[in-house]
């Protein structure tokens, strides 16, 4: 049994967070019920954000937020559509949504509006700026509001330079992470309490707790955004070697800076008196990271990495995203695997963030998109419509 098996969820969001939330509850066994409007989800039409092909039949860029999902498409600005939409509620366990309140009002399904209907149901909600204070409502992605109203965004940058570009989906995909162990936590005190919960992760909220390390910084007063020579320590730097690449030194602790040095072939630089002890080697950390510049610029990045993993020193190689489907360690443990849809379109997918014991990660399921309303008739086959009643739906377009 996968640890969500027999758990059904109603998701009504688009873009990433919700998606991906929905996305990673359906790869733990849960049976996810997607409700698109008549138009689907924005994100369909989005490919061009990952370079993504986009066919008739292939949507990488959609499926990685929404695999191993039935799709539904209600019309909710009807009575019926609405109706439809309250029968799939009565008989699920969590409801996920991206809507801001002031969108879920007309259609009734605001936690307030259906705590009491539904008393077990489980109300998730991804926010932007969090439920309470004067921004509470205004939209939010997270390129605005993890990035850049936490200080990722300009803080994180290299000093004198223009701020970070981020990468799409990292806040999103945070938020969806620590929603769904919210999710979790509320299904287990529904199991002992019989009662449902609202739970809710904001961009906000989730970069401010991903960030918290950084936000000391600040607060202690830290001059921020910095280089590399303002670096925390200089045995905690990027190195660039002859070859152009990089790799991330990180000989943390102290007491193995004599080793580290006698490694590298200069002994020496232990017993400099600039350096000797911790508290002048962390002072004199711009001075240091520039006599290792020199040093490690004598060899390339694959030299440095063999003479430190022999060593057992840690360290890594900047590797490129272009670079990491392939990784021998990423497919030994499935954390990326291929996939060739019908037509011949060739993509890579990023499994969940979470292994269970009884699910081999070999063998999730990869179930595509489709099209809008792929599973509407059977869907509503299941929560008890006739084949006449779905039929006149779709001739007065409450559903498609």
């Amino acid at each position: 049994m996968k640890p969500m098996e027999n758990i059904r969820v109603v998701e009504l969001s688009t873009m990433l967070a919700g998606p991906m939330t929905a996305r990673i509850l359906a790869e733990w066994g849960a049976d996810v019920v997607k409700v698109e409007s008549v138009n689907g989800d924005a994100w369909r039409k989005q490919a061009g954000t990952t370079l993504s092909p986009c066919t008739k039949d292939a949507n990488p860029n959609f499926d990685v937020q929404n695999m191993n999902k039935r799709f539904v498409c209600l019309n909710l600005r009807t009575e019926a559509g609405r109706d439809a939409m309250m029968k799939l509620l009565s008989g699920a366990d969590i409801f996920i949504t991206n809507y801001r309140v002031q969108a879920l009002e007309p259609m009734g399904l605001t936690y307030e509006q259906l705590k009491e209907t539904f008393p077990r149901l489980i109300h998730a909600s991804v926010l932007g700026y969090g439920s309470e204070g004067p921004e509470s409502s205004r939209p939010g992605y997270d390129y605005t509001v993890f990035f850049a109203r936490t200080g990722l965004m300009a803080d994180l940058a290299p000093a004198g330079g223009p701020p970070l570009i981020p990468v799409g989906g990292i806040g999103d995909h945070s938020v969806a992470v620590a929603l769904s162990g919210g999710i979790a936590a509320a299904l287990y005190k529904r199991s002992v309490t019989g009662e449902g919960d609202k739970v809710d992760v904001s961009l906000l909220q989730a970069g401010t707790f991903i960030n918290c390390t950084g936000i000391l910084n600040g607060f202690n007063g830290r001059k921020l955004p910095r280089d590399r020579y303002d670096c925390g320590h200089a045995g905690s730097n990027t190195y660039q070697g002859s070859d152009g690449e990089w790799f991330y030194l990180a000989i943390i602790d102290y007491r193995r800076f004599p080793e580290f040095c006698q490694v590298i072939g200069m002994p020496e630089i232990a017993a400099d008196p600039r350096f000797s002890t911790s508290d002048v080697y962390y002072e004199n950390r711009g001075e240091l990271t520039r006599i290792l510049d020199k040093k490690f610029a004598e060899q390339p990045v694959s030299y440095w990495h063999e003479l430190l993993d022999t060593h057992d020193l840690p360290h890594e190689v900047l590797h490129h995203f272009k670079d990491v489907p392939y990784d021998p360690q990423v497919q030994a443990n499935h954390y990326t695997y291929f996939h060739e849809y019908s037509d011949g379109t060739k993509t890579v997918f990023s499994n969940g963030p979470v292994h269970f014991g009884s699910i081999d990660p070999s063998a999730i399921p990869c179930r595509i998109s489709g099209s809008i309303g792929r599973d509407t008739d059977e869907v509503l086959k299941e929560i008890g419509y006739t084949d006449e009643q779905i039929h006149a739906m779709h001739q007065s377009e409450e559903i498609k």
